[in-house]
C-alpha cells in the first residue's frame, strides 16, 4: 500500500472513530434524558397519588365533621324538647297540687269560714299567672331553670371556678364531648387566649373566647362555619370551632404541646418548628400548665 493510501486510510479510521464516539455520547445523553424523564414521571405520579389521598382524607374528615355538627344540632333539639316536656310536667304537677290544696282547704274549713266570701278568692290564680316580663313561656320556667342549674352545679358539670356563665360552660362541655377535645385543654386555651372574654379582639383580627383568626377575606371562619354549622363570631360558634380545632389536633398529634402549637402557629408553622427540633413554646407551656390546673379543678365531674 502506498503511503498516500495509508494516510487516507488512517484519516478515514480516525473520522470513523470520531463518529462512533459521537454516536456513543449521543446514546448516553439520550439514555440519561430518558432516565430523568422516567424519574420525573414517577415523582409526578407519586405527587398525584398523594394529592388524591389527601383530598380523599380531607373529604372524609369534612363529612365526619358535618355529621358531628348534625348530631350536635340534633342533640340540642332533643334537649330543648326534653326541657319543654319537663316544664309541661312541672306545670301540670303545680296545677294538681294547687287544686288538691283548694280541695283540702274546702273540706277542712269550718262553717263560719266557709260563709266568708274572701276565703274563696283568686289567690291561686295569681300564683299560676306568670308576668310577661318574667317568663315568655319558651324554654325553662325560671324556677325550673334554677333547679336544673343547682343540680348541675352540685354535680360538678358547672363550676364557680370557671369564669364563664353557665350557658358558655354548657357550650364548652357539649362541644368538647362532640369533638373529642379534653375539657381542661379547652379551658386552658380560652384562658391563655382571651381570659374567657367573648368581646376580645386580637391584633390580627382574632375574635372571641377562643380567639379565632378570620383568615384572608374571612376564609378560615367560613371553613369553620362549614364544619360546625355555627357562626364563629357567636359565643356558641366560637367555642364550637375552638373545640373542633383542638380535638382535631389532639387526634392528629396525641400531645397537648403540639396541639397548642398548631392552634397558635397554624399547622404549617408548627411543622416547621418541629422539623427544627422545637417541640414546645412559651405559649404551649402556658397552655399545658393551665390545663393541668384545670384538670384538678374540673375533673371531679364524672362526665369528663
Amino acid at each position: 500500500m502506498s503511503q498516500r493510501k495509508a494516510k487516507e486510510y488512517r484519516r478515514a479510521m480516525e473520522q470513523y472513530r470520531g463518529v462512533v464516539e459521537d454516536v456513543d455520547d449521543l446514546k448516553r445523553r439520550i439514555g440519561a434524558m430518558e432516565a430523568r424523564h422516567r424519574r420525573e414521571d414517577q415523582l409526578e405520579e407519586i405527587r398525584r397519588r398523594q394529592a388524591r389521598r389527601e383530598a380523599e382524607q380531607w373529604e372524609k374528615k369534612r363529612k365526619e365533621s358535618m355529621e358531628q355538627a348534625r348530631k350536635i344540632r340534633a342533640e340540642e333539639r332533643r334537649r330543648q324538647i326534653s326541657r319543654r316536656r319537663i316544664n309541661a310536667l312541672a306545670a301540670g304537677v303545680l296545677v294538681v297540687a294547687l287544686l288538691l290544696a283548694l280541695a283540702i282547704r274546702a273540706m277542712t274549713a269550718d262553717t263560719a269560714a266557709a260563709e266568708e266570701p274572701e276565703i274563696i278568692n283568686a289567690s291561686p290564680v295569681a300564683v299560676l299567672t306568670m308576668p310577661p316580663d318574667t317568663w315568655s313561656g319558651e324554654g325553662e320556667a325560671p324556677l325550673e331553670a334554677e333547679k336544673i342549674e343547682e343540680a348541675l352545679l352540685a354535680s360538678g358539670y358547672f363550676s364557680l371556678a370557671v369564669p364563664m356563665c353557665y350557658e358558655y360552660q354548657d357550650y364548652m362541655r357539649t362541644y368538647c364531648e362532640a369533638y373529642g377535645c379534653p375539657y381542661p385543654l379547652a379551658l386552658a386555651v380560652a384562658e391563655t387566649e382571651s381570659r374567657f372574654d367573648m368581646e376580645a379582639v386580637g391584633a390580627a383580627g382574632e375574635v372571641g373566647i377562643m380567639q379565632l383568626n378570620p383568615g384572608p377575606s374571612g376564609s378560615y371562619h367560613a371553613e369553620l362555619e362549614e364544619v360546625t354549622g355555627l357562626d364563629p363570631t357567636t359565643p356558641s360558634g366560637n367555642i364550637a370551632a375552638g373545640c373542633y380545632l383542638l380535638g382535631k389536633y389532639m387526634a392528629d398529634y396525641k400531645d397537648p404541646h403540639k396541639a397548642a402549637m398548631a392552634y397558635n402557629m397554624g399547622v404549617a408553622g408548627a411543622r416547621n418548628a418541629w422539623e427544627a427540633g422545637i417541640t414546645s413554646t412559651d405559649y404551649s407551656a402556658a397552655v399545658v400548665e393551665a390545663m393541668e390546673l384545670w384538670e384538678v379543678t374540673v375533673n371531679a365531674w364524672n362526665g369528663t
